[in-house]
């Protein structure tokens, strides 16, 4: 009688503990949304951002010690209701004069708004990282005070800690030509300060958060 009672239990144990596994398996397996929302805590404003920024890959052959990637992501700021869309480009330039990125899709250049910030100081060198909205009447870049953006740090994180960062107002149009591109390249200047070029890999699939950033 014991021994016929202690069967079902057992069944019943090793099925429950089959249908946690698949559970387990199941959120484990689950990857996080491409895009999401956080709120800048000191400046109130909502930021939307991809989860994981466009990878594009050097097409210059380089040694070891230097970065073959620039990343590219856009980002939309909303506080009070007024909503305002930028491109976050990062560059791996350390040192050399800057200059501006061009970002291409479909074979022609996005037109990219320089934030021209009043009373922003204006650099000549890269230095070792930096933040940046364009380039003066003189050629020289220009630093970018996010607090005007209404935030208080910055949108993304910087994969390198000697990378550029540059910020651009990015038209609804400009966003689209991304998100529906094959393929997107930039033209930047490489750690060495040399003229190179980055193309993003993986095709379409790389580009569905940007693509899902639209539908935001």
């Amino acid at each position: 009688m014991n021994e016929q009672m202690k069967g079902p239990k057992l069944e019943l144990g090793l099925g429950a503990t089959v249908v946690l596994c698949g559970l387990l398996g199941a959120c484990a397996t689950v990857q996080s949304e491409p895009v999401s929302e956080k709120l800048d805590p000191d400046t109130a404003t909502t930021v939307t951002v991809l989860s994981e920024p466009v990878e594009l890959f050097s097409q210059s052959s380089r040694n070891k010690q230097t970065d073959p990637f620039a990343y590219l992501a856009p980002f939309e700021t909303n506080r009070m209701g007024k909503r305002d869309l930028f491109l976050w480009v990062s560059t791996p330039q350390a040192q050399g004069a800057l200059a501006q990125p061009t970002v291409v899709c479909n074979g022609q250049p996005i037109v990219l708004q320089p934030l021209n910030q009043d009373g922003a100081a204006t650099v000549t060198d890269a230095g070792k990282g930096g933040d940046f909205g364009g380039m003066s009447a003189s050629g020289a870049a220009i630093k970018v005070d996010l607090s005007k953006l209404s935030l208080s740090r910055a949108p993304y994180n910087s994969p390198v800690p000697w990378g550029t960062q540059w910020y651009f107002r990015l038209s609804e149009d400009g966003l689209k030509c991304l998100a529906g591109s094959e393929s997107i390249s930039l033209e930047a200047k490489a750690a060495d300060g040399a003229s190179e070029q980055f193309v993003s890999t993986g095709g379409r699939k790389s580009m569905a958060s940007l693509d899902a950033f639209t539908r935001r």
